[in-house]
C-alpha cells in the first residue's frame, strides 16, 4: 500500500516495499515518522535484527496484547530496543527504534498453531512510542492491508484474474486500487453495492471519475 504524501506530524506505516532510505528522509524532510517492516529487499539490515534480537543478550523492553476474534486467538509480542541506533546511524540516520514483532495465531477448533515474525525499524524515539503504542500503530496498518486486500480478491476477483504476464497485473492491481479510493471519497463503503449500483449507471461512475469543474 503506498502512503499518501507527508504531512507534518503524521506516523506512516508501510510495507517493506517502501523500506527505503530516500523514503525514511522524505518523510523526515516533511516532519512526519515513519514504522516500515524489514524484509528480503534489504537483506543487510534484516540480518543485523535477526542476528540482534537472536542474542539473549540482548537489550529491549516490551509489550503484548492477546485478542479472541472468529475462533482464533492472536498474541502479538514485540521487543524493542534502541541499542543499534548508533550501528545503523551511517546507513539509516533517523532510525530511533527497532522492533521484533511475533504474530502467534491459534485456532481453538483445530489447536493448530502458526507463527510469524517480522522485524520493524521507526523513527519514533521511545518518548514517542512505546511498545505497546508500535503494537497499536502496525495493527492498524495490517487492518487497512488485510481490508483492501480483501475487498480487491473477494469483490473485485484478483485472485481469479487470468493476467499473469509483464506488467499487466500491477496496472490492473493500481486500477482496482483506484477504483477503491474513488468510491471511499464518494462515501460508498459498501464496496460490492456500489459496484453494482455503478455498473447500471454510468454516467455517474464517469462523473466520479471526472467530477465537473465548478465555474
Amino acid at each position: 500500500m503506498l502512503p499518501c504524501l507527508p504531512v507534518a506530524g503524521r506516523v506512516y506505516t508501510a510495507d517493506a516495499l517502501h523500506t527505503q532510505v530516500d523514503f525514511v528522509a522524505l518523510v523526515r524532510a516533511w516532519l512526519g515518522d515513519v514504522v516500515l517492516t524489514v524484509k528480503a529487499n534489504q537483506p543487510t539490515l534484516y540480518d543485523d535484527l535477526a542476528t540482534y534480537f537472536a542474542d539473549p543478550e540482548a537489550s529491549y523492553k516490551q509489550a503484548s496484547t492477546t485478542d479472541y476474534q472468529r475462533g482464533r486467538m492472536e498474541i502479538r509480542s514485540i521487543k524493542v530496543s534502541t541499542a543499534l541506533n548508533d550501528y545503523l546511524s551511517l546507513t539509516w540516520p533517523h532510525i530511533a527504534q527497532v522492533a521484533q514483532l511475533t504474530r502467534t495465531v491459534t485456532v481453538r477448533r483445530t489447536h493448530k498453531t502458526t507463527q510469524e515474525v517480522v522485524y520493524l525499524i521507526t523513527t519514533l524515539s521511545p518518548i514517542l512510542a512505546s511498545p505497546s503504542r508500535l503494537l497499536t500503530l502496525v495493527r492498524g496498518h495490517w487492518c487497512i492491508e488485510n481490508s483492501l486486500h480483501y475487498v480487491r480478491d473477494v469483490t473485485f476477483g484478483e485472485d481469479r484474474s487470468r493476467l499473469r504476464t509483464g506488467n499487466a497485473p500491477q496496472v490492473m492491481a493500481a486500477l482496482r486500487n483506484l477504483a477503491i479510493t474513488l468510491l471511499h471519497r464518494g462515501g460508498d463503503f459498501q464496496i460490492a453495492a456500489a459496484r453494482r449500483h455503478f455498473s447500471y449507471h454510468p454516467d455517474e461512475a464517469f462523473a466520479l471519475l471526472l467530477p465537473r469543474q465548478v465555474a
